[in-house]
Formats: structure tokens, sequence, C-alpha cells
């Protein structure tokens, strides 16, 4: 990518850490512009839509993180070789995406047992779901821990996000039943510069 990119977002990881990760993960410089609480008030009529993440590119201001994500993966060459490719990474960031909503409900519930029962829900019942769908996906393309070809895409880094997400509702959370998923956060996780980054991220809440 010729041009440089700002990332805006809060200084937690939450919809612009597979953003970040993406960039990471493609060599790609990019200024990580983290707002504090204390100046949202003031900074929110300048974004797109009263709302985080949102990119800068050529002078520009793009919004909404599922419109962001493909842009820079495509840009960053993470959008897989064929419409096909492209159209499995698409299916992966939706049901991504779907299992997000589900941690999003827990964060959001302020009644303790609510929150409980949400969470164990989540345990039992969405959690192997969603994980399930990925490990399925994930040995249609063999057994090389990518969603498709033989590189990391789009697809890949989103599932590793979602994956070390649940670490903070569960931190015990095992993988020992999702070989495939094991190999893919392996995957994702030794990339040099994503391995650099995640050795100096910034201790956050999700």
């Amino acid at each position: 990518m010729d041009d440089k990119i700002q990332l805006v977002y809060f200084g937690v990881r939450g919809r612009a850490e597979t953003l970040r990760l993406v960039l990471h993960a493609a060599g790609q410089t990019f200024d990580d512009v983290r707002i504090d609480r204390e100046t949202w008030a003031q900074k929110k009529p300048e974004t797109p839509y009263g709302q985080v993440p949102y990119i800068v590119y050529k002078g520009k201001m793009y919004g909404q993180a599922l419109a962001i994500g493909p842009f820079l993966a495509k840009k960053c060459g993470l959008y897989g070789k064929t419409d096909e490719d492209s159209l499995r990474i698409d299916e992966v960031t939706h049901l991504v995406d779907d299992f997000r909503l589900n941690i999003r409900a827990w964060r959001l519930e302020k009644d303790p047992q609510k929150q409980a029962d949400l969470v164990a829900r989540i345990k039992a019942e969405e959690r192997p779901r969603y994980l399930g769908y990925f490990e399925k996906l994930l040995r249609e393309n063999g057994d090389v821990g990518f969603f498709v070809g033989s590189s990391v895409t789009l697809a890949d880094v989103m599932v590793y996000d979602i994956i070390d997400s649940m670490q903070t509702f569960d931190p015990d959370s095992p993988l020992s039943s999702f070989p495939l998923l094991q190999k893919l956060r392996e995957n994702v996780g030794s990339i040099p510069s994503v391995k650099t980054y995640l050795a100096n991220r910034p201790s956050t809440a999700y």
C-alpha cells in the first residue's frame, strides 16, 4: 500500500484490533491513533458516523469496520486470489461478527446475574457452535491451518482475534477439540510482524 493509513479507535482492542492485526500481518506501517474516553465527546462530531473505528486514507475518512477490513485486506494482498477465495473470506468474517455479538451482549449487560447467565450460555452453546463452524471450514482447505490457500488472509486474522477475545471471559478457554484452529492460531501468531506487535501491545481490556 503506497499511501499511509491512519486508524482511529479507542485505546482498547474492540472492533479495531482485527484491522490493526491485518496491517501488522502485511508489514504495513500505519498510524495507530488511540482516543481516550475523556476527549471522545469532543472528537465524536468529527467522525464519519459518530463512531469509531474509522480510517483516514488519501485525506478522506472512511468508517464501518466491516467495510474497512476487506478494503485493507485487498490493499495488503490478504483477500485471496479468486472470487471464490473472497467469498469464503467474507463468509468467515461475517460468522465472526455474528459470534462477536454474543460477546458484546455479555460486556454490555449490567446485571451480574444476567451477565453470568450470558457467559454460561456462550461457553456451553455459542462458543462450541462457532468454533465448530470454523474448524469445518478450515478442514475443507486441508490441514494447513488457513481458510483459503496456504497463507494468511483477513479470515484467519479475524478468527485469531476472536479466539484471543474469548480469553476475556474464559482465561482457560480450551482449543483441544479444534486442532486446525490451534494450527491457525500458531500460523497467525508466528508471523514476525504480528509477533512483534503482540509482544509490545498495550495491556488493555477487550
